[in-house]
């Protein structure tokens, strides 16, 4: 019983980690999502394309992003302020060495 707890609670840690790398673009009162997104590249997910460089237009300009730290201390973000470029190549460019583990 203990070892599937134990199992249960490193799949969710997984999950969880990996929705939390693409950027939490739900935003908040005090984060609210902008009414114009002309400024900023579309929200975008690294996990979902692992073998296309993004390319598409506005893939080379920042994304949203808002923060602040709770009256608790946790900081909260919302958002991924690098490009999709900068976010494919941080997840799949590997370190120049070759290798992209």
């Amino acid at each position: 019983m203990l070892k599937t707890a134990l199992i249960a609670a490193a799949v969710m840690t997984v999950i969880s980690t990996q929705a939390l790398a693409a950027g939490d673009y739900r935003g908040d009162e005090r984060c609210p999502l902008p009414k114009d997104w002309s400024r900023y590249s579309e929200p975008y997910n690294p996990l979902d394309h692992p073998n296309d460089y993004p390319i598409f237009y506005k893939a080379d300009w920042p994304g949203w992003s808002c923060s602040y730290q709770r009256e608790d201390g946790v900081i909260v973000q919302y958002g991924d302020n690098r490009t999709p470029q900068q976010q494919w190549q941080d997840l799949w460019g590997g370190s120049g060495s070759g290798d992209v583990n």
